[in-house]
């Protein structure tokens, strides 16, 4: 081999080198130009990971472009359209504020508590192992936990599983197969559900287990064994086990971290003043109404220790929190949740500032996403409300989705559930004679929520009565049903009222088919506002740059 010949193999080894290091772009390098702003390299990288992190979507030149064109709208709607009306939002202002100070607190935990969570090797491994096996069960949902207590002492009493599964749900597909969820593993179900079901032996009913949902009871229907599992398989997916633990655990472990930080005991609420706040603000939900003569603003609502909240400053904390938060405060124990709340915000956020978490580039970073999101948020749906249409649009949308606008037949009935039908006769006969139905049904009905309501179930959709439903709308107001044996249990009816079925009409609800209709073309609507701007502003993107950025993985 002679000399010249390596020298041209080692200039051409250069030269390929200088031109890979020259095709990749800095960081700093501009993407696209937007009046007088630019998007550079940097900006549009950590976009394209977080987006692929969140998606799983594989990196390539449409991604990017697409990305990209989000950025240059988003440049285009924030500063080169009139946007006085958002910036003046009282509520606009309110939201920048809460997601700071929940951005804060999440920060907060994030160090203080799911840092410092531990994962034994022993709970490690019996995630892999569960994670293996498929378990299959039946479920009853319940809403509130004394309607689970009720289910569940119907099936103590020995009720069939499927009968009250064919009562409880609307669905067709769980009221025929006894609330059947199929097959799952580990990590596929609400944790809770899935800890209770994962202890059971097959043909095992669990107790009610509260979940994010509501309440379930579960029955174990079957096992699959796990297969032969390695030694391998388990070290290459410890790391995403003890990820998913940490997760998991993280709700209880915050549970932990503000018992530490709050005392409820030394949490002392007046009640009086708390119930003119109430009041106050169901006359005034948009805004606590300040000025009222008779109220005096400087009286002490709350204590915590040496700290004092006077009915002024707690209906200033409540004016602080955005609408949508606010009109949840339906109730008098609503509020006294957030008035514990508010305290508890106190304390964490104290500890939060303390330890400079407020001030952290991870923390501020953060809180700027959450701004653009939160103007995004108003401005589509400005960009929405100006939006004209015709109405033949509005018109098509309300008889194409003519199933929004329908209220289904409903029933009101009163019942009395027994198990024994020598006692449902007597009943009965008792009834016929004159005694009060309801105090019969508060006495010896078994199923208590609706017991304790003397026996009225309430208006509900005709679904919701499973198999009775029919029976039970054929019946005329006033006619009392029964004994209907229901598997072994006996139910006495009587019809309070009945409500046709019924199509709301189109002017009725015009401003929420606007509303949906709108919606359902929104990415459209944007796109085509943005392009009227764009023909004002001037644009340039650096396709060459935006191919040649280069990512951290």
């Amino acid at each position: 081999m002679t000399l010249k010949y390596l020298i041209n193999i080692l200039f051409l080894f250069l030269l390929l080198l200088y031109s890979n290091n020259f095709s990749q772009v800095s960081d700093s390098s501009t993407i696209a130009v937007i009046g007088n702003k630019k998007i550079n390299a940097s900006e549009l990288k950590d976009r394209l990971e977080d987006y692929m992190l969140l998606s799983g979507i594989k990196d390539n030149i449409v991604v990017r472009k697409s990305i990209l064109n989000n950025m240059t709208n988003e440049i285009l709607l924030y500063y080169y359209d009139d946007n006085s009306k958002i910036f003046s939002n009282p509520e606009y202002k309110k939201e920048l504020n809460w997601a700071r100070i929940q951005t804060i607190l999440a920060f907060l935990k994030d160090r203080d508590v799911y840092a410092k969570i531990n994962v034994t090797d022993e709970e490690v491994r019996s995630a892999f192992y569960k994670a293996n096996e498929y378990i299959a069960v039946k479920h009853l949902y319940a809403k509130t936990e004394s309607e689970a207590e009720s289910l569940y002492q119907l099936l103590q009493a020995g009720m069939n599983f499927d009968t009250l599964a064919a009562q409880v749900f609307t669905d067709s597909t769980l009221r025929k197969n006894g609330g059947y969820l199929g097959y799952f593993t580990w990590g596929d179900m609400d944790p809770d559900f899935e800890d209770a079901a994962y202890n059971l032996r097959v043909g095992e009913i669990s107790k009610p287990v509260k979940t994010a949902y509501g309440y379930s009871i579960i029955k174990l229907v079957d096992i699959k064994p796990h297969p032969l599992l390695t030694e391998t398989e388990f070290l290459n997916k410890k790391d995403h086990f003890i990820r998913v633990l940490k997760i998991r655990k993280k709700g209880p472990a915050e549970r932990e971290f503000i018992k530490k930080i709050f005392n409820s005991n030394k949490l002392k609420i007046n009640e009086k003043t708390l119930g003119s706040i109430f009041d106050n603000l169901r006359l005034s939900p948009l805004n606590l109404i300040a000025e009222q003569n008779n109220r005096n603003l400087g009286l002490i609502c709350v204590r915590y220790g040496d700290k004092k909240y006077s009915v002024g400053q707690i209906e200033e904390r409540i004016n602080e929190i955005p609408f949508f938060h606010r009109r949840k405060i339906n109730s008098l124990k609503a509020l006294k949740d957030v008035v514990t709340g508010l305290v508890i915000q106190d304390l964490l956020y104290n500890r939060a500032a303390k330890e400079g978490y407020d001030k952290n580039p991870e923390v501020t970073e953060m809180i700027k996403k959450y701004d653009k999101n939160i103007f995004l948020k108003y401005k589509r749906e400005e960009i929405a409300e100006k939006a004209v249409l015709p109405d033949s649009v509005f018109h098509k949308f309300y008889a194409d989705n003519i199933h929004y606008f329908t209220i289904e037949p409903q029933l009101n009935v009163q019942e009395i559930v027994l198990n024994k039908k020598h006692l449902a006769d007597s009943l009965l006969a008792l009834i016929k004679d004159g005694v009060d139905f309801g105090s019969l049904a508060k006495k010896y009905s078994l199923r208590r929520w609706s017991a304790e309501n003397n026996g009225v179930m309430g208006f509900a959709a005709i679904s919701k009565f499973g198999m009775l439903k029919d029976i039970l709308w054929k019946s005329e107001v006033g006619s009392i049903l029964g004994p209907i044996n229901i598997e072994g249990y006996y139910g006495i009816f009587k019809v309070l009222g009945k409500k046709d079925s019924t199509v709301k009409p189109f002017e009725e609800v015009k401003s929420e088919v606007v509303k949906l209709a709108k919606k359902e073309r929104s990415k459209q609507i944007v796109e085509n506002y943005v392009e009227k701007i764009k023909e004002r502003v001037q644009t340039e993107e650096f396709d060459n740059n935006l191919s040649e950025i280069k990512l951290n993985f």
